[in-house]
């Protein structure tokens, strides 16, 4: 199944087995890592959205993952149709758990605001005005 996750040459392959992988085995010490791997360096934006929900719902408010979370929403690129249901935007997921685990960290409120303004899918940067607007209220 690990195998599965990181080097099969099917982005649907890899993209169930992380799942199946967090559903299955999330106290296997080497689950959490391969999430952290899959969602930051997965040349799929699906399985980087797969691995960025896993790890949101197995490994709840650890405060290591910010920086994953964050490098995903500042740095992970992201081709598609932007439909949510299909293909989600990884930038886009990250941020919605950067702000639902982690509203009081520092950096949540200026990535906000560079998002708001910086971010090259439109779609993102709507939402994340949006969310900065809620978030100053």
């Amino acid at each position: 199944m690990k195998n599965l996750a990181t080097t099969n040459k099917y982005e649907y392959v890899r993209r169930a087995a992380i799942q199946a992988l967090a559903s299955n085995f999330p106290d296997d010490p080497d689950t959490c890592s391969i999430l952290k791997d899959r969602a930051s360096v997965d040349k799929s934006g699906d399985v980087r959205y797969a691995a960025i929900q896993a790890l949101a719902k197995h490994f709840r408010n650890q405060p290591e993952l910010f920086e994953i979370y964050y490098n995903c929403a500042v740095n992970g690129f992201f081709e598609g149709s932007h439909d949510p249901w299909q293909h989600p935007n990884p930038r886009r997921v990250a941020l919605e758990i950067i702000i639902k685990q982690f509203p009081q960290h520092p950096q949540t409120s200026p990535l906000l605001r560079y998002k708001a303004e910086n971010d090259p899918d439109e779609k993102v940067r709507k939402f994340a005005q949006q969310k900065l607007a809620e978030f100053e209220k």
